[in-house]
């Protein structure tokens, strides 16, 4: 930021004398009308971007020179000489407002963080046989689980490390006090409460009650439904973890650009800067943005234009346009929203306001992106979605000559699962192996429910081989993970097909060779995993 805000006194070190010069000009009426357009701009320009770096007096003096600058052109008429001398009065307390000294300011260097880490929970459970199963759930799904028998273990415990997460049993028979009195104190104790789960013996509405005001975030009755309990952990985790919200600013100005973007940055966003709006398909393509910060007055091509242009294609209507200009008359600002936007920002805003304006509409856009795109028991991707996701990633991985493998993967006898047990726990089956996927593929691997237990996989920069092994061990994970129904216990398996994609093959062809592989895998004697291969002549 204080680079930026450095390279901005450079530039008004340059600007403003230029400004002068055309002012100087304004004395010869036949060229009145072009000097006045260009002054008008810069002004414009000028009264936006002073006050977002701090000179607010100078924006506010820009703003005054703007205005005049446009009644001129709408008069029609070359100004008088007292108007000209009355603007150039302005323009030089303008430029007396702030001394433009350039500061050297040392940079702070920026640290790199890993990008991914697990997940550890503490539980405290008095109950071998409930901890030990929650333990071995929980190991199964990627999170590394400490067991206390004790609360004064727990204790010392958090003195030396916080967990991302607390599983409590709130009936302790052998301490002191009870276990919702324990969680209280400990969560007093702590520098920030942290995310809590209660499991009891009692289903009454006063301990649910008592374990709100607690803090918790889940309540599970015993005996406890694990796969649940882990659901409702990832959910939690997902929104304190999720991709950060994207947004893809087009402006000219790029100091003014530069600015915007450290500022969402700063506050957990992402941010991409496009300064020439004809690159604007490309950069939808390559981005994928939650909200697009559009300023409306631009050379090449208006906000509103550009608006439009993008409402072209049915693939972006719902992603919000943000309008940021420094124009105030409420008219010319409706007329603009009635273009293609969906909110319109007046420069200059203070980075708090940016912010909460971005974030607020990037939420709801994502929020209603995922109820249109993922399916409603696992949140995966819908069936059509994960192959247009299929199809874009064919496109990318040609382009960067990288392999991807595409994966059918399908739950062995399913259909029995669903007869004995009962369609509520078929149900737990697919969202246990959804949240499995989830949790053990990387970021950018895309996961989608193909069918009703059935599952594609695309794995981005990623050869058969390799993926074989991942999905092998997914595989074995999935088949030593114990489900419940009226007091007994079951295993379920998978079988699953790999391809190998590129940019010369179509999606559907793709799909139909991890296909191909995955019934090899279901005659072969199920739970196993296949690599399709081209068939030989003679065969």
């Amino acid at each position: 930021m204080a680079l930026l805000h450095q390279q901005y006194l450079e530039r008004l070190q340059q600007e403003l004398p230029q400004l002068q010069l055309l002012l100087d000009q304004l004395d010869s009426p036949a060229d009145w009308r072009p000097l006045v357009a260009k002054l008008l701009a810069s002004f414009h320009t000028l009264a936006g971007s002073a006050g977002t770096f701090g000179f607010h007096e100078l924006g506010q003096s820009a703003k005054v020179l703007e205005l005049q600058a446009k009644n001129w052109l709408a008069e029609a008429q070359a100004p008088a000489a007292e108007q000209i001398d009355s603007f150039r009065h302005i323009f030089s307390q303008l430029r007396q407002q702030k001394r433009l000294v350039i500061q050297q300011r040392q940079l702070p260097v920026a640290t790199k963080h890993d990008e991914k880490k697990q997940t550890l929970i503490y539980l405290l459970e008095d109950e071998g046989d409930t901890a030990r199963h929650l333990c071995l759930t929980l190991s199964t799904f990627g999170y590394v689980v400490e067991w206390f028998k004790q609360s004064h273990l727990l204790q010392a415990a958090l003195l030396r490390k916080l967990p991302d997460a607390l599983i409590i049993d709130i009936e302790l028979p052998e301490e002191t006090e009870s276990g919702l009195s324990f969680v209280e104190r400990l969560q007093q104790q702590l520098p920030q409460q942290l995310p809590l789960f209660v499991i009891s013996a009692h289903d009454h509405f006063d301990f649910y009650l008592k374990a709100v005001r607690c803090g918790a975030l889940g309540y599970f009755v015993k005996p406890v439904n694990a796969q649940a309990l882990e659901a409702r952990l990832q959910r939690l985790l997902a929104v304190r973890q999720r991709d950060a919200f994207r947004v893809l600013i087009v402006d000219d100005d790029q100091l003014l650009a530069k600015h915007y973007a450290l500022v969402l940055e700063t506050a957990g966003l992402r941010a991409e800067i496009l300064n020439d709006p004809a690159d604007i398909f490309a950069g939808l393509r390559k981005f994928h943005p939650d909200v697009i910060l559009l300023d409306v007055n631009m050379p090449q091509c208006t906000g509103p234009e550009l608006a439009q242009l993008i409402r072209l294609q049915d693939e972006w209507l719902g992603v919000p346009i943000i309008y940021l200009s420094s124009e105030t008359d409420s008219e010319r600002q409706l007329a603009v929203l009635i273009k293609a936007g969906d909110d319109f920002l007046t420069k200059p805003i203070s980075d708090n306001a940016l912010v909460v304006a971005i974030f607020a509409r990037a939420q709801r856009a994502r929020q209603l992106s995922e109820v249109m795109t993922k399916d409603s028991l696992t949140g995966l991707l819908q069936h059509a979605h994960i192959k247009e996701r299929l199809a874009t990633e064919l496109e990318r991985s040609d382009r960067a000559q990288q392999q991807v493998s595409v994966v059918m993967l399908d739950i062995d006898h399913f259909k029995k699962v669903n007869d004995n047990y009962g369609h509520l726990t078929g149900d737990q089956v697919i969202t246990s192996l959804a949240n499995l996927l989830k949790q053990q593929l990387r970021k950018t691997d895309m996961i989608g429910r193909y069918g009703g237990e059935e599952f594609l996989l695309v794995l981005p920069d990623c050869p058969v081989e390799k993926a074989f092994g991942v999905i092998d061990k997914l595989r074995e994970s999935f088949a030593g993970f114990p489900f419940s129904f009226d007091n007994q216990t079951f295993y379920c398996t998978f079988s699953a097909g790999i391809a190998c994609g590129n940019g010369q093959l179509q999606p559907d062809l793709v799909i139909e060779q991890a296909d191909q592989a995955l019934y090899q895998a279901k005659t072969g004697g199920r739970n196993q995993v296949r690599i399709f291969a081209t068939p030989t002549a003679d065969e």
